[in-house]
């Protein structure tokens, strides 16, 4: 499964240190996955959104907000990378 992981540090925990922490969270827990955006991503993992969601939400303050929503495969973009789009792509078979 294929899941789209957005989240939003709220002040005063949103210092790049916070944004570090978190990212270097997401990378240790989630072998897979494509950094879209600053606070976007997406992994591949055999997890439900829920878990994932609980998994991450351990990187969280209170304050901080987090979605995560599993992709069913159709998607489209604008202006993403080609390396993000690639790797969208290779990950076909997940969705």
């Amino acid at each position: 499964m294929v899941h789209l992981i957005t989240h939003d540090l709220k002040s005063p925990n949103n210092t790049s240190e916070d944004y570090t922490r978190v990212i270097d969270g997401l990378k240790s827990t989630y072998k897979t996955w494509c950094h879209v955006e600053k606070s976007v991503w997406i992994v591949s993992t055999e997890q439900e959104a829920s878990a994932v969601r609980d998994a991450i939400k351990q990187l969280l303050y209170p304050t901080d907000i987090l979605l995560v929503a599993r992709l069913s495969g159709n998607w489209a973009s604008f202006n993403l990378s080609a390396d993000r789009a690639n790797w969208l792509k290779g990950q076909g078979q997940q969705f």
